[in-house]
């Protein structure tokens, strides 16, 4: 090696050194979970500064009653769980980093009882309390680490890793919410079993689903993923997830109650 040739692979060994310390030096947890907060309360803050969030809304007392019991289901978390009513006619809702969980207002007419609320409460906290979306940051934070590092190598400069504010688009569009279809389906589980452990019927996330597809087809729910299940084959999946594991959800029956709408 040339002498001329000694300060670049200095330089070299230096960038290497750095990529090899953020990623195998796990952050300090108190650090992550403040990291979360903040995001949680940017994607809170932008809704509310967007007039998002319906703060009255007649479907609030029902949402955090039934969420209330999902949260005292899933146990202590670090963060505390909180629910919002935000408007638009979709079948949507997603949960944000710090515990934060918004609802449309068109699930919420959507919904025919309690227990599919139940249900869409559970699989959303389930993301919360099975890491999805903290591993989602971090994955949207290390693709841009790495092109930033390659921009570098190649000459042509590099403006820093993106921050955990930068992981939110500000337009809406959460890129921390690009969950993979076998994230949906754990959490699809998980949230039948929280819905069933806060005394629910699971069942709910199936007929939740079938009324989804009556209305908007194949893939109307959680349309922000970036692998998007089918509606039919999350009722596959789930309905035979509860027939499998019959100790645990016996019990329940696929019959829904009658009636419709939110108690």
């Amino acid at each position: 090696m040339t002498d001329r040739n000694r300060p670049r692979a200095r330089w070299v060994a230096a960038v290497l050194a750095s990529i090899l310390a953020t990623f195998c030096g796990a952050p300090a947890a108190a650090d992550q979970h403040a990291d979360d907060a903040a995001l949680g309360r940017k994607v809170y803050d932008d809704l509310k500064a967007k007039f998002q969030l319906v703060p009255h809304s007649k479907y609030l007392p029902a949402l955090q009653r039934v969420g209330a019991r999902i949260v005292q289901a899933a146990g202590p978390q670090w963060f505390t769980e909180r629910f919002y009513v935000i408007r638009g006619n979709e079948l949507n809702a997603f949960s944000a980093p710090g515990g934060y969980v918004f609802v449309d207002e068109g699930l919420l007419r959507a919904v025919d009882n309690d227990d599919e609320l139940a249900n869409v409460l559970g699989h959303e906290t389930a993301h919360l309390v099975l890491g999805h979306v903290r591993a989602t940051i971090e994955q949207q934070k290390r693709r841009s680490f790495l092109s930033n590092i390659g921009r570098t190598l190649a000459g042509r400069g590099s403006q820093g890793t993106q921050s955990t504010f930068e992981v939110a688009n500000t337009m809406g569009h959460y890129t921390f919410l690009g969950f993979t279809r076998q994230q949906e389906y754990e959490a699809d589980e998980h949230g039948a079993e929280l819905a069933a452990k806060a005394g629910y019927n699971p069942w709910g996330t199936v007929w939740f689903f079938r009324h989804v597809e009556r209305l908007v087809g194949d893939a109307g729910y959680e349309q922000y993923v970036q692998q998007h299940p089918s509606t039919n084959d999350r009722i596959e999946k789930i309905s035979g997830f509860l027939r499998a594991h019959t100790a645990q959800y016996g019990r329940w029956q696929d019959r829904q109650p009658e009636g419709s709408g939110l108690r």
